[in-house]
């Protein structure tokens, strides 16, 4: 796996070398490129702060390059706010090396001025290759999250960046990493306060559903994540016995083996939206559910953006950066974690040693009658 990896990075080397070889580039002009590609969650603990970093370039265009798996989000809520877009399909950028040679030449050729990856988790292959290919004179972006860098990466981004970032202390909720790097960048104190958005932008909802009802999310991107389906049947069981709240099954296509598994078992009356809702689309069901069950995935975030109360299931894995939530970013999201790790979870040494990356813990570790305990405990409805 080593050599393939390596094999890899030469090849994407060379396209990178490609991108920059042989074109004109336009002079360097009062323009700014803002380099946000990883996932959905990540995008939503950060984007409250695009505004105040745009307003500490002025006189300048301002150019963004995103994660077209969220770009509904961005153009519902932020795309007003840019001159122009740019959205990376990471599959096709990783296999297709005529799209990745198309994408960073276009960067390579715009002239950038300053560019700014605010992704604490930064990797070569991805936002760190369109910040190589940029070549902007000004750089801004944060010590990298050592978890990503392979070992034979080790020095890669040297130079890279003219302005970096660094936030020893660890673990930190990333919502306030994201704002401590945009005072770093501002050299303001920031207004913003969490992670809510402005519900009024959200379209008109046209689902025709139950007044009562909880979102259920079965799936993830990552199989690591999963947990067992009749965890899901039984804690959703509890929820219909006791309120009548229908369940509302969501997921994307990739997600459908999950959520059929849910389906199949579930014997209380169910709505199946596998496939079915945009990601604006989701964030207009939450505003009218009661809670949200899920795993630790995007969907926790898209529900404390608008402030639906959410039931997830924790492993431990990168304790506090993005579970449990602090109290004053979102009230209502609940983190129930294994007892087992919930009980060193409680030591900060351990925290440290054990649980600022990802743990392989098994999901399957939160026994459902811990999260039916949970809901019945902080949910004072339910009672």
């Amino acid at each position: 796996m080593p050599m393939s990896n390596r094999l890899k990075d030469i090849i994407y080397s060379w396209v990178l070398r490609l991108s920059v070889m042989g074109w004109r580039k336009r002079a360097t002009q009062k323009k700014l490129l803002i380099v946000r590609v990883d996932e959905i969650g990540d995008f939503l603990l950060w984007h409250n702060f695009l505004k105040e970093i745009l307003a500490a370039f002025p006189d300048h265009t301002y150019h963004f390059f995103g994660n077209q798996s969220w770009k509904n989000l961005f153009e519902t809520f932020d795309a007003r706010t840019i001159d122009k877009g740019y959205w990376i399909d990471k599959k096709r950028f990783k296999k297709e090396m005529g799209y990745r040679l198309g994408l960073l030449r276009q960067v390579y050729r715009e002239g950038y001025s300053t560019v700014i990856n605010p992704t604490f988790s930064r990797d070569k292959r991805y936002d760190d290759a369109i910040v190589m290919a940029a070549k902007a004179p000004a750089s801004w972006g944060m010590v990298s999250n050592r978890e990503t860098v392979r070992a034979y990466e080790k020095g890669y981004d040297k130079n890279l960046y003219t302005h970096l970032f660094d936030h020893p202390v660890k673990p930190v909720f990333e919502f306030y990493r994201n704002r401590l790097f945009t005072e770093f960048i501002t050299k303001k104190t920031s207004q913003v306060t969490g992670t809510k958005i402005n519900t009024a932008l959200l379209p008109a909802f046209t689902f025709d559903l139950p007044q009562k009802y909880f979102v259920v999310f079965p799936g993830s991107r990552s199989r690591n994540r999963i947990w067992p389906a009749e965890s899901f049947v039984l804690v959703s069981k509890y929820l219909y016995e006791q309120h009548g709240w229908t369940a509302v099954v969501c997921g994307t296509q990739s997600d459908a083996e999950y959520t059929r598994a849910f389906c199949t078992q579930y014997a209380n009356p169910f709505i199946d939206l596998t496939g079915k809702t945009s990601l604006v689309e989701m964030l207009c069901l939450l505003t009218k559910a009661e809670c949200l069950l899920s795993v630790d995935t995007g969907s926790v975030h898209m529900a404390a953006a608008v402030g639906c109360t959410v039931f997830g299931i924790f492993n431990g894995s990168q304790y506090k950066r993005f579970a449990p939530y602090p109290a004053e970013v979102a009230s209502n999201v609940y983190a129930v974690y294994p007892d087992d790790i919930e009980k060193e979870l409680k030591d900060e040494n351990l925290v440290h040693e054990k649980y600022e990356f990802v743990v392989r813990v098994p999901y399957s570790s939160v026994k459902p009658e811990k999260v039916i305990h949970t809901i019945y405990q902080h949910y004072p409805t339910l009672r």
